[in-house]
């Protein structure tokens, strides 16, 4: 469906968990978050009847599931095929990829078509920094080559850039990308856990891949800018919330684990469906407030100023 402002609404990100198995600096807590009762997250089965009301009254056509993490949630391969049931266009997930080496052939039989995996630097000592966990590079490259082998393809590869923490490895990165297979999409870091002295804007991005040769600017995917090294032909994509705002064209409503329908990132309210769902609603009260809530999504984010990535997805 068309939201107030013309924009075709097609596009789910479905949070199945708000817990993680890293504490990634800019993202959560080093001591994590509240948990909160079972209770009051949503179950598979009411997930996947939210999740279906919603694909029918905004007109759905692609699924992203996201987190936290969302290998950690339990349940989440019926999970999966329960939403594949529905028959969204497009079943996607994002993942940091630490379980993704022993799920990936499950996960493309229940219907996972492609994945993103989070990987914000190449060396071992920042991995630890940044996740505040003891993982490697071999992990993350074990579960690149587990995508791969289970058919999800392209496989693209989320990087955070920050100030004097990974910024100068963004050459490193497009040329690993062509050694690997994997897309790469450098991320302009949104002001959360840490102080905006961190953000790198696009065009600084743009300057640090230039020392690999002419960068060429391609047509845009979705939320991301594609870049071209002229000479190698190496690719890579930046997403810019800041320096290139895709509000005008933003197509995605948000549905936490909790319940709640978010339309916009930075929202700091969303509207609670888990209560009109547990409380016996007919789908056609619930679609209905879906599509009240989509006619409301904002013109823009705002600065998506302290968002809570954990809490939908990012």
């Amino acid at each position: 469906m068309k939201d107030s402002k013309g924009r075709e609404i097609d596009y789910l990100r479905l949070s199945v968990t708000d817990r993680c198995n890293l504490r990634c600096i800019y993202c959560m807590p080093e001591e994590g978050i509240p948990l909160v009762s079972h209770d009051d997250v949503l179950s598979v089965d009411e997930t996947i009847q939210l999740t279906g009301i919603i694909i029918k009254a905004a007109g759905i056509r692609k699924v992203r599931i996201t987190g936290g993490e969302p290998l950690v949630r339990k349940g989440l391969l019926d999970l999966l095929r329960g939403v594949s049931g529905h028959h969204p266009e497009e079943l996607v997930l994002t993942t940091n990829g630490l379980l993704l080496s022993g799920m990936a052939p499950q996960l493309a039989g229940a219907g996972i078509k492609r994945v993103n995996i989070s990987l914000d630097s190449l060396r071992d000592d920042r991995i630890r920094l940044i996740s505040r966990r003891d993982i490697s590079l071999e992990i993350i490259e074990n579960a690149i080559a587990s995508a791969f082998d289970a058919g999800f393809g392209p496989v693209k590869v989320n990087c955070v850039v920050m100030r004097n923490i990974n910024d100068d490895e963004i050459a490193e990165f497009i040329k690993w990308s062509g050694e690997t297979g994997v897309t790469v999409r450098f991320i302009e870091h949104m002001p959360s856990m840490l102080s905006d002295d961190t953000f790198v804007s696009r065009d600084e991005i743009i300057e640090r891949a230039s020392v690999l040769g002419k960068i060429v600017r391609q047509d845009d995917i979705g939320t991301a800018g594609i870049y071209t090294e002229e000479d190698t032909g190496l690719t890579f994509g930046i997403i810019a919330p800041f320096s290139d705002p895709m509000c005008s064209s933003c197509s995605r409503i948000r549905l936490s684990a909790r319940g709640t329908l978010y339309t916009c990132l930075a929202a700091a309210e969303g509207v609670s469906l888990i209560e009109l769902l547990r409380g016996d609603s007919c789908d056609e009260t619930i679609s209905k407030l879906v599509r009240e809530t989509v006619m409301r999504k904002p013109d823009s984010h705002g600065g998506c100023v302290h968002a809570k990535m954990w809490r939908i997805g990012g």
